[in-house]
């Protein structure tokens, strides 16, 4: 199964990056990543560092992911400031679903918490999924 990689914003990653996964090639990889935001202005150094950050936080779950989808967008304002949301959605295994949204003031910040997250959920759900 190929890696595909799809955001409309200037966070866009090409299609042809992979998620990495320290120690492992990306061609070994049998998980489909999409990655969409909306409505987000990221940094240059944002693509490599969520390519990055997936494959380190999830990359020893990757050949029990079947689908992961991360998604950004505004979410509102609280007060004076915009808030932004992450929402990591993984298929698993056996078609276990695992959702989680975190929101924050900084796109990278959401990010991360939401990818803290859905490591803890997934692994979590595999390990209930093996003692059944």
């Amino acid at each position: 199964m190929e890696t595909t990689a799809a955001m409309p914003t200037p966070m866009s990653i090409p299609a042809s990056t992979p998620a990495t996964v320290p120690g492992a090639p990306a061609a070994s990889l049998p998980l489909l990543l999409r990655l969409k935001a909306s409505g987000i202005a990221g940094d240059p150094g944002s693509q490599a560092y969520m390519s990055e950050r997936v494959g380190g936080k999830l990359g020893k779950f990757a050949f029990h992911i079947r689908g992961l989808e991360i998604r950004m967008h505004q979410a509102g304002w609280v007060g004076n400031e915009r808030q932004v949301a992450c929402t990591v959605s993984a298929t698993l295994d056996g078609g276990a679903r695992v959702a989680v949204e975190r929101r924050s003031r900084e796109p990278r910040e959401a990010f991360d918490h939401t990818m803290g997250v859905a490591e803890r959920m997934i692994r979590r759900t595999l390990q209930r999924l093996r003692h059944q």
